[in-house]
């Protein structure tokens, strides 16, 4: 077990080029994963009705895929510590390929939904592994950049999908957007084996990447990271299991449009919040502003859902606004979440506690897509968007506002346990000088 834990670790600090190098080999794993996540929304209506599986029940495609989400959260953060980073991340593109070929070849109902499960367990395990890294492999100033490139793996997985599979759909149905997600697990296995590399000590233990210069145990507002965690489901629920499943269907359904068109708005949201994303990264690092970014994340979600997501009639001014205006919301909420909870939780453990229990209620949240579908059935398109979608972001804003220290009072506190450790050593440093003299 211990040759497996290493698998992939140097026996040195990693440079610069390495690292990133590393991050580009996951970050391609982790948009192939996102792919497979939104690869069916598209035509998930025409995929339900070749497999024989119904209107208020399609939203169980994507609940299927994600409840490995919140099974593997805790253990395989477990899992990770105890195999290493590496190993890890190979079983799991192993799994992802296997759901996915299992996919391909399904002609029931029951079989393609235990695909989707297969599936899910990679992107469940992605979720847990892939943030945990990065405190890893990258040292605490350079998080914000960081993770405000890697939240982007779900939009540009959401490009992808939301491009290629009406495209693909229409020209020779829906199994060969399967056949797409398996080339593409094939070249992530290949870059991970190649280029996915640690150090030898992980970065979120040394002081300015210096090997010599170990991080002493701080404060860690273990409570605040965990809320900021928990809070992100209703992020999941409003954006991934209502906008990009079900809303191509309500675009079809109450809009009269296409399958490529009604694509193309989550589209709009994705191609926004990525350059929005890592400039909300490097500016609330900079600014030490990501709890108020977040909140402002929310309330505008609360909005925009209440007054432009779903509107009556063949009006496309509310969803083209509403799709703008959502891209902000994604640069705020995902990324100054992701960023903020090793700020909130340094300690590596609690790191990884705090991001595991994140994974675990985006799991929650996610398998929630057949509870939406059957919402959406039960009160209609816009009184799902008012009444239940926009009070969630509104109470999500509320909880973070209440609960979560701000990040300039968490420097303040971080400058002066910095400032008590230097005293102690220099008075203990004074203390040696004195007995020598003696």
């Amino acid at each position: 077990m211990a040759a497996i834990a290493t698998f992939g670790v140097q026996d040195r600090q990693l440079t610069d080029r390495e690292r990133w190098l590393c991050f580009s080999v996951l970050f391609f794993f982790s948009f192939t994963a996102a792919f497979n996540l939104f690869k069916a929304s598209p035509a998930i209506t025409y995929i339900g009705a070749d497999l024989g599986i119904s209107d208020a029940n399609i939203g169980y495609i994507m609940s299927f895929y994600s409840i490995a989400v919140l099974v593997f959260a805790y253990p395989g953060m477990l899992f990770m510590q105890r195999i290493g980073v590496k190993a890890s991340v190979l079983i799991t593109s192993a799994l992802m390929l296997a759901g996915s070929t299992l996919g391909l070849v399904a002609t029931t109902a029951g079989v393609f939904l235990a695909s989707r499960a297969i599936e899910g367990c990679a992107y469940g395990m992605m979720c847990v592994v892939c943030p945990n890294i990065m405190p890893r492999l990258f040292p605490l100033n350079k998080q914000g950049l960081v993770m405000g490139i890697w939240s982007q793996c779900v939009p540009v997985g959401t490009i992808i999908a939301f491009f290629a599979a009406p495209v693909v759909f229409n020209a020779v149905g829906w199994r060969p957007i399967w056949f797409i997600s398996i080339v593409m697990e094939f070249v992530a296995i290949i870059g991970i084996l190649a280029l996915v590399k640690m150090p030898k000590i992980p970065e979120n233990e040394l002081i300015d990447s210096d090997p010599a210069k170990r991080k002493k145990p701080g404060r860690n507002y273990i409570f605040a990271a965990v809320l900021m965690a928990v809070v992100f489901s209703v992020w999941v629920y409003d954006y991934v299991v209502n906008v990009n499943t079900l809303y191509p269907t309500f675009l079809q359904q109450a809009k009269g449009l296409s399958i490529f068109a009604s694509s193309m708005l989550p589209n709009v949201t994705a191609f926004i919040s990525i350059p929005l994303g890592i400039i909300a990264g490097v500016v609330t690092e900079k600014l030490n502003c990501r709890k108020t970014a977040v909140i402002a994340g929310y309330l505008l979600l609360a909005v925009i859902m209440f007054f432009c997501a779903y509107t009556p009639g063949d009006d496309m001014i509310g969803p083209w606004v509403f799709s703008i205006l959502l891209g902000f919301c994604q640069g705020c909420c995902v990324t100054c979440t992701r960023a903020g909870i090793p700020v909130l939780a340094p300690e590596p453990k609690k790191t990884d506690l705090a991001l595991a229990t994140m994974s675990f209620f985006t799991g929650v949240a996610m398998c929630l897509g057949g509870v939406a579908s059957n919402s959406v059935v039960a009160i209609g398109w816009i009184a799902n968007g008012r009444y239940i979608l926009a009070p969630a972001a509104l109470a999500a804003a509320v909880l973070v506002l209440a609960f979560v220290k701000s990040d300039r009072k968490v420097a303040a506190i971080r400058r002066e346990e910095a400032s008590q450790g230097d005293s102690e050593t220099r008075a203990a440093g004074t203390s040696q000088v004195s007995r020598a003299h003696v």
